[in-house]
């Protein structure tokens, strides 16, 4: 009689966890904002023929054409809305939560499903996946949808054979045209199939793969045309040997909590463990390589050719390691499998909310929230008191200024005032009375000290994911002080910390004959350096250093380096240099050089840091003074992929 109680039960439990992952996901739907990838796509979707779509639209980027042609036709039937456009991936989404369930159940238990669905709905992981309209929540979805028919098909041939061989390759095909690792991934499940599959439908499995190849016959000009252009090796770094320790650490939100609650499910799940006749070893091991295989042909591949490996390819195996790491897991009665479920939620869903700060971050992007800010600022300041500078994405920013609210709204663009972009130029023709200035993530690190230099007060700011928003103030006001460690080259007591000091080139000339000024002349390449340890010296691994230099240059000077950087014993692991050119006034000018260290690695032991001036051709230069200082930087910049240490 136990059995259909236990029906029941499941029943219930997997529409409450599909219920609070459909809440998870849809709270203030209408306020997520595009992100950047979901911008390129949308904007490759303006096209007046499928030819021209195909053409420009997708041959130009690295994923097959599969999703960029659903939202060209999706986008011609609603319009471009962020709640429109993301709603069929969040249904995705979901589904696959429910997919997750029914192939944990007929693999291993129906409590192995259970849990393996629970993390699936609640973790930031999947459920930021599927709020972007990017071909992930729909690749979940796909490959989750085939392995649930090629599961029919290998532990249930005699129910609906056909029928589930249809729903394979229509599956199959369709993950080949999502996205190229859930290709890679087909081809692993189809390949495997070969060992499971009852002997009498091993020929017809093996047709159906010519099937699902002529199928994706159209799509392989495209395939090899995108395979000519490499990976996006152009902004993504190979990954480390500890990859997998990042990625496990990611998946499972850098929460001690959650580990916690892992370390639980095994022990409750061992006690409250029925008896059941065997285990299916062989898809336990299944699991294993279908986790593993996609990470180490990732790994492989972005090592030895080129980068492709990201957290984002990786979610299409990622259910599998749920249903390895919750195989044994086999509650006797409902009470328990309502317990190992409610204890999922009321972990994951808090570390969701307030260790991830998921709903702060992923709502509010820097595109969008620097404008909101640079007008706010501007109302309560005076527009006329303002000068409003935005290093930003121009045609992102312009999709913001389009709504309502923002009519008559003038602000300026970085790109639109340099070329190459110079911010000193901008400074000093500025005579505003605040400088409100919004960047995003890839922005010049040095931009700050350069303003602050004449606009020393910072009466704002706003710390964001992928962005920073500032206002500074040229009058002394009540604000911020962000820098808490400063080190300047004193040319006379040489102060701790600065090296390679020669007093000999110490002088003292012009009308100031109480300040010294150093020069390099034909005897010397370097300046004083700066040298410290970076564990003693730095508080945060998302601060900032900023390396400073008053400079001047006789006529007929070529060139000098200011250089800043980071190394572990004698390798190097960042180096950020600045060009002092000539020029023909002899006038002093300010050089400076910006290190941001969240983007260097900390896992090394014995760091230090360094910075000064490189002459290599040994010319007169003379430096009036040097500074070392370090600034607060972002905690939240990388705060959706990293772990966020204020």
């Amino acid at each position: 009689m136990r059995a259909p109680a236990n029906i029941h039960i499941d029943h219930l439990l997997i529409f409450l966890i599909i219920a609070i992952g459909a809440v998870l996901r849809f709270y203030n739907y209408g306020s997520i904002p595009f992100t950047h990838d979901e911008f390129s796509a949308i904007f490759r979707t303006q096209f007046s023929s499928f030819h021209d779509l195909i053409a420009n639209g997708v041959v130009v980027d690295t994923h097959p054409a599969g999703v960029q042609v659903f939202l060209y036709y999706w986008v011609k039937l609603f319009g471009v809305s962020e709640p429109l456009v993301k709603l069929p991936f969040t249904i995705f989404s979901l589904l696959s939560v429910y997919l997750i369930y029914s192939i944990g159940r007929q693999w291993f238990s129906s409590t192995s499903g259970l849990i393996a669905a629970s993390f699936l709905s609640f973790l930031q992981y999947p459920l930021m996946y599927g709020q972007i309209a990017r071909p992930y929540a729909s690749g979940l979805f796909l490959v989750l949808l085939m392995v649930y028919f090629w599961t029919r098909i290998m532990l249930y041939p005699d129910k609906r054979y056909s029928l589930n061989l249809a729903g394979y390759i229509l599956a199959s095909a369709f993950c080949a045209y999502n996205h190229h690792f859930s290709l890679l991934f087909c081809g692993i499940a189809g390949l495997t199939g070969i060992f499971i599959i009852s002997r009498q439908h091993r020929i017809s499995y093996i047709i159906s793969w010519f099937v699902i190849f002529l199928l994706y016959i159209p799509h392989l000009s495209i395939f090899f045309g995108q395979l000519k252009q490499g990976g996006i090796g152009g902004w993504l770094s190979k990954p480390r040997p500890d990859f997998i320790l990042d990625y496990l650490s990611y998946a499972f939100q850098f929460s001690c909590y959650v580990a916690a609650l892992l370390l639980l499910l095994v022990v409750l799940s061992l006690l409250w463990k029925a008896k059941r006749k065997h285990t299916n070893y062989r898809l336990l091991l299944v699991s294993f390589l279908w986790f593993l295989i996609p990470l180490l042909t990732g790994f492989l591949y972005s090592v030895y050719i080129n980068p492709v490996l990201q957290y984002s390819v990786l979610i299409f195996s990622f259910p599998f390691l749920l249903l390895l790491m919750f195989f044994y897991a086999d509650a006797k009665h409902p009470w328990q499998k309502f317990i190992l479920v409610a204890a999922c939620a009321m972990v994951i869903i808090p570390s969701l909310i307030s260790e991830r700060k998921h709903y702060r971050l992923f709502y509010n992007s820097p595109y969008r929230e620097i404008i909101i800010e640079a007008k706010q600022a501007a109302d309560s300041l005076g527009r006329s008191n303002c000068f409003i500078l935005l290093d930003s994405h121009k045609r992102f920013t312009d999709y913001y200024l389009e709504k309502p609210g923002m009519e008559n709204f003038h602000l300026n663009f970085f790109h639109d005032i340099f070329e190459p972009p110079v911010i000193s130029g901008i400074i000093d023709t500025c005579t505003a009375r605040y400088f409100v200035y919004g960047c995003i993530s890839n922005s010049r690190w040095e931009d700050y000290p350069v303003i602050q230099a004449k606009y020393p007060y910072i009466l704002v700011h706003k710390r964001l994911n992928e962005g920073d928003f500032y206002v500074f103030a040229k009058d002394r006001v009540p604000g911020l002080n962000e820098y808490y460690f400063s080190s300047y080259a004193d040319f006379v007591s040489n102060r701790s910390g600065w090296v390679n000091f020669m007093p000999a080139n110490v002088r003292f000339s012009g009308m100031d004959l109480e300040t010294p000024v150093y020069c390099l002349d034909s005897n010397l390449q370097f300046s004083p350096i700066f040298r410290g340890s970076l564990r003693d010296i730095s508080r945060n691994k998302n601060d900032i250093i900023d390396l400073c230099a008053d400079v001047e240059t006789p006529e007929g000077f070529s060139e000098a380096y200011l250089q800043l950087g980071i190394y572990q014993k004698e390798k190097l692991l960042s180096f950020q240099s600045a060009t002092i050119a000539g020029r023909n006034s002899m006038e002093f000018r300010r050089i400076y050089c910006s290190c941001r260290l969240s983007d260097i690695e900390w896992r090394h032991h014995s760091l230090y840091v360094q910075g000064f001036i490189w002459n290599p051709k040994k010319q007169d230069l003379v430096i009036r003074g040097m500074s070392f200082r370090i600034r607060h930087g972002n905690p939240f910049l990388y705060g959706l992929y990293r772990k966020i240490e204020n």
